[in-house]
Order: structure tokens, then C-alpha cells, then sequence
């Protein structure tokens, strides 16, 4: 019973051992699937990569917590991972305010030169008043002064000026000039006879309603100004006006990932990407013209459930295409389209998804060659936050886009891709210990069991006595 007692109690400890701490050991490229040499093109403290769509394609993680730089002596740099962004030209449309005149003439006499002058009075049914002079007065139709919101307190830009009006009864042309005013005395020419028109034909109908300029008007100074149509029997009366500003605005990058189809039966197929990808959207694009019906689902990996996306129709006519499908912000590694009340088309639609473009920004220490590296199983995140790789002062003075450029090149083999699928050290560790429990337990009750047929044997023998 001694060696009993022995033998359960190793057992017992040996369940009880501790999982140990795993010590972390330095990453080489060659725990890494694939790389690629960067090539440098100026001397710097700091560059800026763009990463190739390898990269988001075989990056084992979506976050792309797999990606390192290495430097020549295989030692992995501090770097950071930003959102590729780019500067975007907006219209943005500001309704000016906008007075109808009425005009009258008003011939004087011109004292110093001892000649007559046209001029023609402009008055506005709240009391403002307008006086112009020259020698076109006579053929000014009807006038509009234009004037910022009340609640435009900035300098407004504009670019151009959009004129709204009703769809006349007749095909119309006309022109029309522009001036502008500091004080509704002194007024100066910007545009003259600009073209305008709203032409129909059947249900077409083809308008020239804009006057492309350049000026700012300010609440304080250029405050003014005033549009004088050419005279005609028939005109267009405005409804409003639109002053049309420009100004750039940070867009977002994204990149494309154009999924694999397999088609698993007449009415349903699904296309899926080798690792989950964060997608914002997607695309769907039809090989001939036509209009499909379907119903759409997702999933997070291959293991998952499917989940209902959308049911509408993507169609191509004409030149024209069904709008992209907005997506979860989730990790996506596949969809399924089933048609609804129709087949699939011979040639299955492309389905293409789209991701917010990430830069690398790395920190050159040590000695180049650098090598950009991804594919790794048992990467944790190492990206630095901006922060922490540039000094604030700096990043005030120079933005990230000004850094020099670090141009991957051909893609390389590193680790292979046993990486993609490696298992790391914590994961062995605790796979052993889970097969040390198993192996105790087992081993408990065949003990148990060997216990329970020796007292058997024991109870027999004293009873056979």
C-alpha cells in the first residue's frame, strides 16, 4: 500500500506543475513567411512604405499585427502603423442670400466730360439701391444682388456659382454678367456675358447653369455682388444661388482584394479571401450587361455561421453599375450570393473588397539593407503608436508625408509557409500541459481500476476460504 500511496501522490504533482513562464525570445526574418528588400532612397532617420497588396493578402492577421522591418543584422526596428490618407479637392455648395431689382432709367449729365451718360437705377423691394452706368445699360434685363448668409462670418471662396431656377415653359439661351461691390456704390465688372441655357428634347433636357470664377468674399470687405441678365422677351427667373467653394479634404486610401469564386450549385456560389480581411465594402461586377436578384451572407472564418448581409439586385446597363455594398466593420473571410428566382450567370461576377490602406513608418537603426517582413502565426502586435516613434515638435513641422521614401521590392521567401500556420511557444506549452492532464487522468483510473480488480481478486480468495 506503501507504493500505492507513492504512485498517486507523483500523479497528483504531477497534474499540479505549474504552466512555466515562456521566456520571449528575439524574432528573426526567418520567423516570417516572406519579406522583401527595401530600397532606400535618400539618407534619413525615418521612412515612409507603402506596403504591398502581398502583404495585406498574406498577412496571417487582419490587423497586420504580423508585419516587422529588419535591418542588416536581423534585428527587428521600432516602427508605426498609420492610415494612408490623401488630400481630396470637396465642392461644398453655400446658398447666398439673394435680392430681386427692379430697374429704371436715369439719364444725367455728365458735367466734367460735358456729355450724357446712360445709367439705369436697380432698386430692391426692401429699399436697397443700385446705380450702374455705361454703355450696355440700355440691353440689362433682369438683376439679382447676391450677398453672404447672415452666418458667414469666414472668407468664403468660391470657385463658381451655381444659378437654380424653374424648368421654363420654351427652350431658353441667355447671358449674363457679374460685379462685384465693397460698398453697393462702386461697382467693378468680374465676368461679361457669360452663356447660360436650359434646352429640352423629349425627357432630355441639357442646362448650362454655372459661371466658373475666382473671388472671396468677406463679411467685412467684398460683401457684394450683382449677376444683370441681358435683356429679352422671355427669361429665367432665379430661385436661388449657390456659391460654390472648394477646399482639401483628408480621404481615407483603400486598396482592392479581389476574393476566389466557387460556385456550389446553379443558384449559389461563394467567394472567399486566403485570410479574414477588415472590409468597409465591396464591389460586385457583372462580365456581361444584365440584372441579378440575390441574396447575400458572411462569415468571420471558415469555421463560422453564416450571417444575413443584404438582398437587392446588382446589375451592369448601359456603362452602369449597382452601387458597392457597405460591410460590418469585422473581419470578413467570405460571402455567399444566392440568386433568388434565377440562375447564376455562365461567368461568375467578380467580387472585389475593399480595406482602409495602412503606411509603415520605421525608424532606421542599424545598418541597410531593410527588409519589410509578413506572415507570422505567432506575431503579437509590436506596431508603436506615432507618438512614441517621432517627437510631437517634429511631427508639427513636417507631416509623415514629407518623410523619405523606403520602395519595396520583389517579393522574397523567408520562413516559408510553415509560418502561417506556426504555433507559438505559450501554445506548446500549453498543449503539453493539456496532454499531461489527459495522460494523469487516464493514468487515475486505470490505477483506480487495477485497485478496484485487486480487492475484487482479495474478497474472492476470502470467501473461497
Amino acid at each position: 500500500m506503501k507504493w500505492n500511496k507513492g504512485f498517486m501522490l507523483g500523479a497528483m504533482l504531477c497534474a499540479a506543475l505549474p504552466v512555466l513562464a515562456v521566456e520571449e525570445i528575439a524574432q528573426t526574418p526567418q520567423d516570417y513567411a516572406y519579406g522583401s528588400e527595401l530600397y532606400l532612397a535618400a539618407p534619413s532617420p525615418w521612412y515612409r512604405v507603402e506596403l504591398p497588396l502581398n502583404v495585406y493578402q498574406q498577412s496571417v492577421w487582419p490587423d497586420l499585427r504580423d508585419v516587422r522591418v529588419f535591418n542588416h543584422q536581423g534585428e527587428a526596428v521600432p516602427f508605426s502603423l498609420e492610415a494612408q490618407t490623401s488630400s481630396a479637392v470637396v465642392s461644398e455648395p453655400v446658398a447666398l442670400r439673394i435680392f430681386t431689382l427692379d430697374s429704371s432709367a436715369d439719364t444725367r449729365a455728365n458735367q466734367q466730360a460735358g456729355v450724357r451718360s446712360e445709367s439705369v437705377i436697380l432698386r430692391s423691394k426692401n429699399g436697397i439701391e443700385i446705380r450702374l452706368e455705361g454703355e450696355n445699360v440700355k440691353s440689362m434685363g433682369q438683376s439679382y444682388l447676391l450677398t453672404l448668409p447672415e452666418d458667414q462670418q469666414q472668407p468664403l471662396n468660391i470657385s463658381q456659382l451655381q444659378l437654380i431656377w424653374d424648368k421654363p415653359a420654351e427652350n431658353w439661351q441667355g447671358k449674363v454678367s457679374l460685379y462685384y461691390s465693397y460698398d453697393l456704390r462702386e461697382w467693378n465688372q468680374l465676368s461679361d456675358d457669360a452663356p447660360l441655357m436650359d434646352l429640352s428634347s423629349g425627357s432630355d433636357r441639357l442646362t448650362l447653369d454655372k459661371l466658373d470664377i475666382n473671388v472671396t468674399m468677406t463679411p467685412n470687405k467684398l460683401r457684394y455682388l450683382l449677376l444683370v441678365f441681358d435683356a429679352q422677351p422671355h427669361s429665367v427667373q432665379l430661385t436661388g444661388v449657390n456659391a460654390v467653394r472648394e477646399h482639401e479634404s483628408p480621404t481615407q486610401e483603400r486598396i482592392s482584394l479581389t476574393a476566389t469564386a466557387s460556385k456550389t450549385s446553379l443558384i449559389e456560389a461563394v467567394w472567399h479571401w486566403s485570410h479574414p480581411q477588415p472590409l468597409t465594402s465591396l464591389e460586385i461586377t457583372l462580365h456581361e450587361d444584365g440584372v441579378l436578384p440575390i441574396e447575400m451572407a458572411w462569415r468571420r472564418a471558415e469555421s463560422d455561421e453564416w450571417h444575413p448581409l443584404a438582398k437587392q439586385v446588382i446589375y451592369q446597363l448601359n456603362g452602369k453599375a449597382s452601387a458597392p455594398i457597405i460591410m460590418p466593420n469585422e473581419p470578413v473571410q467570405a460571402v455567399k450570393i444566392t440568386t433568388l428566382n434565377a440562375r447564376l450567370p455562365e461567368s461568375l461576377p467578380e467580387i472585389t473588397g475593399k480595406r482602409e490602406s495602412q503606411i509603415l513608418i520605421f525608424n532606421a537603426q542599424g545598418t541597410a539593407p531593410f527588409t519589410l517582413a509578413w506572415g507570422n502565426r505567432t506575431a503579437k502586435s509590436a506596431a508603436l503608436d506615432i507618438g512614441m516613434l517621432i517627437p510631437p515638435e517634429l511631427r508639427k513641422e513636417t507631416g509623415l508625408e514629407t518623410f523619405a521614401s523606403a520602395q519595396a521590392q520583389e517579393q522574397i521567401t523567408l520562413g516559408g509557409e510553415a509560418r502561417l500556420n506556426a504555433v507559438s511557444p505559450v501554445e506548446r506549452k500549453s498543449q503539453w500541459q493539456t496532454v499531461l492532464i489527459w495522460g494523469v487522468l487516464i493514468l487515475g483510473v486505470a490505477v483506480l481500476l487495477w485497485m478496484a480488480m485487486k480487492l475484487w481478486r482479495e474478497v474472492r480468495s476470502e470467501k473461497k476460504e
